[in-house]
């Protein structure tokens, strides 16, 4: 993992907006992607389910091997694919791809009238989606005795520390996740709260979420 990457924003779950302009129908469907193969899939499941309509224009972004790809799907250049694109760079989002279905109406909107159209498309369906928050977390356990379980317990719920599991045996074990520019504070305020008695072992790291809006 790129430890200098502590956050990115996608979108919340995949979701769809339709509107018409002019006699042509324009619907944008958004979705959350983890790399480039779903991505591709996403877009396949759109054009198998919009067959019969007249464009299926695409756009997506990859964080981890920096992928940008758009398509205007034969629509006039740069008139289409790259509307939507800016919209998804605008609202600095990546792991996310879009494809906007156009139902060719029998109006010619002209290309000034198709790039706002596909870049409204995007929009909507951002904005009808939401836009989530993902941050880098440590994962790590704290190994405790029972005496000082209370405290721990109250520590965490005061710094909205993430609590995976509990296991309680001999000794009680906590698995919790933390922001990563937090670990460190977090692991030395759990020493100090426990008098140096407890043990920390770290296990990895993974991004969580936070809705943003």
């Amino acid at each position: 993992m790129d430890n200098n990457l502590i956050s990115y924003k996608t979108v919340k779950k995949e979701c769809s907006a339709e509107f018409t302009e002019k006699k042509s129908v324009f619907i944008c469907t958004v979705k959350p992607v983890w790399n480039e193969q779903s991505a591709l899939d996403f877009i396949n499941q759109i054009r198998k389910k919009h067959g019969d309509a007249s464009h299926n224009v695409y756009a997506y972004i990859i964080r981890d091997a920096n992928i940008i790809r758009f398509s205007d799907d034969g629509e006039p250049n740069s008139t289409a694919g790259i509307p939507a694109l800016s919209v998804l760079q605008k609202n600095d989002l990546t792991n996310i791809a879009a494809v906007v279905t156009r139902y060719f109406g029998g109006i010619l909107l002209g290309a000034g009238g198709l790039v706002r159209a596909y870049s409204r498309a995007a929009k909507l369906a951002v904005d009808e989606s939401g836009i989530v928050l993902y941050e880098n977390h440590i994962e790590f356990d704290v190994l405790c005795g029972y005496p000082d379980y209370d405290k721990i317990l109250k520590f965490i719920k005061s710094e909205k520390i993430i609590t995976d599991n509990t296991v309680f045996g001999e000794n009680i074990i906590l698995s919790l996740a933390v922001k990563y520019n937090l670990y460190e504070k977090i692991c030395a305020d759990i020493i100090n709260l426990t008098n140096g008695k407890s043990d920390i072992i770290k296990n990895g790291e993974r991004f969580s979420s936070s809705d943003l809006f």
